[in-house]
């Protein structure tokens, strides 16, 4: 990903290898097309041979083994050279500086390289110190949470002028938190994310994009959507039958003939076809649309509006952001509360007003939308606009993921039907925010605990970009399936016994 302002890390625990094959580890890596693979959790010498196997061309951490005294291992990134290794000296240029530790014991050997500038890292962007054994330790009793060397690490992240982010191994990739710690009396805020690539008892691929601000942010992708089992109606014994017919890689189902998928124990007609047409869809990174049924009907011309909010959290007690992005003049309205969070109605009353009296007559287009903003918006409004709510009822509002997915009116490439995961397997390219919709939800809700306090305020204009980005994400993956191909999935695998139908891309 050299030429971009972040790294892109693949996180692949030894728990997660054990779970999946060889190519679908290969699976795993082209989708995330990563700068850099690392191993967290134990020492594993096999899990780091599968890796390298499957990632040839890209560099592999694992400091575990350490076999060679190297206790630190260092890399460095620039958008001119990607991510190579270093030995720590100065860097020429602005770097994103990664930092990987064998274990938690060497926290306090780098602090005083760093503190020394015997090892330097560039102070004009972020760097990331990777603690392949680091979690958090949690008392049932208490209810409380305790960081193990709190001390290292704040010791670490005051020593440097620049942003320094935690990567914890121990903790899944869904947890991201900002540490209050102190060195030498002094507050230091130490953000740290989760590299551990473990959910509860589930398996799961994690990936963190690295930024320049020092900021990270990660996603998780349950193993099982990687390799053959990521094809729609393939359990574990379909997918030990395929390999049993030659079968390693989605390209290889989706070049057999459907009559040849039918043939496999179990495996009907109907789920014959459906797998031949996920498998096209997953290599091909192209939709497939099933209906000729439209998602979306307009009262005239103009595309349709698409908005996203965001929230407290899941049982909103505020909607604090707006965001409607309109494709037909590529212009972004966002309505944020900046002052008042603990008063719905400012922010709403904003955005009602603003949308009856420009865009009455327009379709709005969301993502999940009736399952979440287009609830909430009409439980607020019900609540503290009642004389509004009619005028929202006869808006045009559509669910672009109700039609596609709940529907069942599209196939789509990504590896879940989160809007963020169909985008990037549609080639959009995001703007590195460094944000989820969970650290949006945390950020406000700190906010809302301490208005006055300025450490707790958020970055208004980060936040503004991440929502504004998942609106203009919306409108790609539209796109995209407005232009995608129409078939029914019996139309797969018409060609003959070889499978390669013109009817998969042509029809």
């Amino acid at each position: 990903m050299a030429g971009t302002d972040s790294v892109g890390l693949l996180a692949l625990s030894s728990t997660a290898l054990e779970r999946i094959s060889l190519s679908a580890v290969r699976d795993a890596v082209q989708y995330f097309t990563p700068d850099l693979v690392t191993i967290p959790g134990p020492r594993d010498p096999v899990a780091y041979a599968t890796v390298r196997e499957a990632a040839r061309n890209i560099p592999v951490l694992h400091p575990q083994l350490a076999t060679d005294g190297r206790h630190v291992r260092h890399y460095r990134y620039t958008p001119e050279t990607g991510v190579q290794e270093t030995s720590g000296e100065c860097p020429l240029h602005d770097t994103i500086d990664l930092l990987a530790v064998q274990h938690c014991s060497v926290l306090s050997a780098l602090e005083s390289q760093l503190s020394t500038g015997e090892r330097r890292t560039g102070s004009d962007a972020g760097t990331f110190l990777i603690v392949p054994d680091l979690a958090v330790e949690w008392d049932t009793t208490a209810l409380s949470t305790t960081l193990p060397h709190a001390e290292e690490l704040a010791a670490i992240s005051a020593t440097l002028p620049e942003p320094v982010t935690v990567l914890a191994g121990g903790q899944p990739p869904t947890y991201a938190h900002e540490w209050q710690l102190v060195h030498n009396a002094t507050p230091v805020r130490v953000p740290m994310a989760g590299l551990g690539a473990t959910d509860s008892a589930d398996s799961m691929v994690g990936h963190c994009s690295c930024t320049t601000h020092g900021k990270a942010v990660a996603m998780a992708v349950d193993c099982d959507q990687f390799g053959l089992k990521a094809l729609n109606g393939v359990g574990e014994a379909t997918a030990d039958r395929l390999r049993g017919e030659g079968c390693r890689t989605k390209s290889d189902v989706r070049d057999l003939a459907v009559s040849e998928l039918v043939g496999l124990p179990g495996v009907g007609r109907a789920t014959a076809e459906r797998i031949h047409a996920h498998a096209d869809v997953i290599s091909s990174g192209e939709p497939l649309v099933l209906t000729n049924k439209t998602p979306v009907k307009t009262r005239d011309d103009r595309p349709p509006l698409c908005l996203d909010i965001e929230t407290d959290g899941l049982s909103p007690s505020i909607i604090w952001q707006f965001g409607v992005y309109d494709p037909a003049t590529d212009s972004y309205q966002a309505f944020i509360e900046t002052t008042h969070p603990r008063d719905p109605a400012p922010v709403l009353e904003a955005f009602i007003i603003w949308l009856l009296a420009n865009h009455r007559d327009r379709t709005i287009l969301t993502w999940n939308g009736h399952r979440f903003d287009y609830r909430y918006i009409r439980q607020f409004l019900h609540r503290f606009f009642p004389e509004y709510v009619a005028a929202w009822d006869d808006l045009w509002t559509y669910d672009l993921y109700k039609w596609a997915v709940r529907d069942g009116n599209a196939l789509l490439p990504g590896r879940t039907n989160k809007l963020d995961h169909v985008a990037r397997a549609l080639g959009y390219e995001d703007a590195s925010t460094g944000l989820t919709g969970a650290q949006t939800a945390t950020a406000y809700q700190a906010f809302m605990r301490n208005p006055d306090d300025p450490e707790t305020e958020p970055d208004w204009d980060r936040h503004r970009a991440y929502c504004e980005d998942d609106c203009r994400a919306l409108w790609h993956v539209y796109e995209a399936i407005t232009q995608a191909n129409r078939r029914d999935v019996t139309d797969s695998g018409t060609g003959g016994a070889d499978g390669q139908q013109a009817g998969l891309t042509d029809f």
